[in-house]
């Protein structure tokens, strides 16, 4: 094999190597932000659900001002 041909293969082999890592980081990035998407996305969703079946306890100023109205 000739200099230029051995030449060829390593850049080759390389190239590949260091695509296959980048696409990887990319996809690993791509994963990252969908996560970061659905859970923004999901939380307010979350939160009133959790807020229906949890009920909060009224204060007794909120009751008082109800009775003052009436």
């Amino acid at each position: 094999m000739s200099r230029q041909s051995i030449n060829f293969w390593v850049l080759f082999t390389i190239s590949i190597i260091l695509s296959a890592i980048i696409i990887s980081v990319f996809v690993k990035a791509l994963k990252v932000i969908l996560m970061l998407v659905l859970i923004l996305a999901l939380a307010p969703i979350v939160y009133l659900v959790l807020r229906l079946i949890i009920p909060g306890q009224k204060t007794i100023d909120e009751d008082d001002k109800l009775g003052k109205r009436h």
